[in-house]
């Protein structure tokens, strides 16, 4: 409940902000009690918890001969090691971004034609592969990546290739 603290109009509706008949701000009132908050119940830590209770809130008897005995209860469950994650296979991918790099870098020495073939074929079927298998096999965007710069490479070479075979005619 809210009450305006000029006229003291009280208002039952919460989403009203300000007073009507005078505009002024209205405040809580302070004799509504503060709303209810629900909460999760508290997540078990100790499964074992109540056991414990109902066993050691007896007389002390059985305590006191288990008093420094570990819990077998504890000890006595199976080890079961961690689940191995197996991560994709990425070869292909990683191949045709080297090639791809190395071919686009090496176009001044006629490395990117070789380079950049490998790369646009390796690339292709990294992609192939992710697209068909994508549990097994990952790295897409590598192959991607390694397919365009193989081709750029590819055709960055052919265009040096040419541009010095027409150089060489001209001398």
């Amino acid at each position: 409940m809210k009450i305006c603290p000029v006229c003291n109009q009280t208002y039952t509706d919460e989403s009203l902000n300000f007073c009507l008949n005078d505009g002024a701000t209205l405040k809580n009132d302070d004799n509504d009690p503060p709303p209810t908050i629900f909460m999760d119940p508290p997540r078990t830590t100790n499964p074992n918890y109540t056991d414990f209770n109902t066993k050691f809130s007896q007389p002390n008897t059985e305590f006191n001969s288990n008093f420094g005995q570990p819990n077998q209860e504890i000890y006595q469950t199976p080890y079961s090691p961690p689940a191995v994650n197996h991560s994709q296979d990425q070869t292909l991918p990683i191949i045709s971004l080297v090639l791809g790099v190395l071919g686009f870098v090496l176009v001044c020495c006629h490395g990117g034609l070789p380079l950049g073939i490998a790369a646009v074929i390796t690339g292709y079927f990294g992609m192939r592969n992710a697209d068909q298998n994508p549990q097994k096999y990952g790295g897409k965007g590598m192959a991607i990546g390694g397919l365009i710069l193989g081709a750029v490479g590819l055709l960055s070479g052919a265009v040096y290739i040419i541009l010095y075979i027409i150089g060489s005619i001209a001398k």
